[in-house]
């Protein structure tokens, strides 16, 4: 799923653009963009991941490294920068954490150029495979905990909430900044990560349903019926 994501971002993005990235962690997008000529910077959370992430960077020869900020994104106004960013971009569900997409899109108004393109890969709200996957295990709660739109983790250091959005009420918060380009699915025929047992044990099963997922992520309904939706947003025109 990672490929399929970095797909988009290279035909979105180029060398010389300037982007920011929200909910970094460990910084691999960071540095596959840097990798082709892509200033960016990255911003997280956890002290750790950043940690983390400057270490792998210092790997980086010849090209942008990447600045990677401890930033939580509701903190977003306090990033110094100088210059508007070229595009913006946040993988793998970092702003289902966010209670307040409406703040981000403001906040994101005000820091990127208008006709700037921004990229969000967010949960789905209605996967079947996983539906399938905790009834088959006796668990009904949490099969339907995306369809009841919030989630408790409580396995982390402190307690994590996930908000489970729809597309709607994505494409209605950025809505006033932003406008839908165009969205695809990840995730409708390989299984979520937390399967990552039964993956190993049929890689080329495995395999071969990442292919079907790249085909068929784009068309409807699969794209509505994904672990992951991939949106793109162009920034409006200052008005």
């Amino acid at each position: 799923m990672r490929r399929q994501v970095w797909r988009e971002l290279d035909l979105v993005f180029g060398r010389g653009d300037n982007l920011l990235e929200l909910n970094c962690g460990t910084g691999l997008d960071a540095m596959h963009l840097s990798r082709r000529g892509v200033r960016v910077t990255a911003c997280d959370i956890s002290h750790a991941m950043i940690d983390q992430a400057r270490q792998s960077a210092r790997s980086l020869v010849g090209v942008p490294t990447p600045d990677f900020r401890v930033l939580p994104t509701e903190q977003l106004h306090t990033l110094e920068h100088v210059d508007l960013f070229d595009g913006a971009f946040s993988n793998f569900s970092g702003l289902n954490c966010v209670a307040d997409l409406h703040s981000v899109s403001r906040e994101l108004g005000c820091m990127l150029k208008p006709g700037a393109t921004m990229v969000l890969c967010m949960l789905g709200k209605f996967v079947p495979w996983e539906i399938a996957w905790f009834l088959a295990h006796g668990n009904p709660a949490k099969a339907l905990r995306r369809v009841r739109g919030t989630a408790l983790f409580k396995d982390h250091a402190d307690a994590l909430r996930v908000h489970y959005y729809s597309r709607r009420e994505i494409i209605s918060a950025f809505g006033t900044k932003f406008r839908l380009q165009g969205y695809r699915g990840m995730g409708f025929f390989l299984p979520p990560t937390y399967m990552d047992s039964w993956a190993d044990r049929f890689p080329i099963l495995t395999t071969a349903l990442g292919r079907a997922d790249a085909i068929v992520g784009g068309l409807p309904p699969f794209r509505s019926a994904a672990g992951f939706i991939l949106l793109h947003f162009r920034r409006t025109a200052e008005k």
